[in-house]
């Protein structure tokens, strides 16, 4: 398995940052914020780092689209 690097670690948090900046600013719904986490944690759970890096390093939150 993977480690994240410390690289990854930053991008995690600048989109951990986007993503409460997105919920408290209603651009995304609290049931999507807490999909994409869960989502990110499954991936790191398996083993997909990749998958989780690929989800911290979006530009624009554009893995949590709300299907509301």
């Amino acid at each position: 398995m993977t480690k994240l690097t410390e690289k990854d670690h930053e991008a995690m948090d600048k989109m951990l940052g986007k993503m409460l900046d997105a919920y408290k600013n209603g651009d995304i719904s609290k049931k999507v914020a807490v999909l994409g986490l869960a989502h990110i944690m499954a991936a790191l759970d398996k083993g997909n780092t990749g998958e989780a890096v690929a989800w911290f390093n979006q530009n624009n939150l554009e893995y949590f689209k709300d299907a509301n």
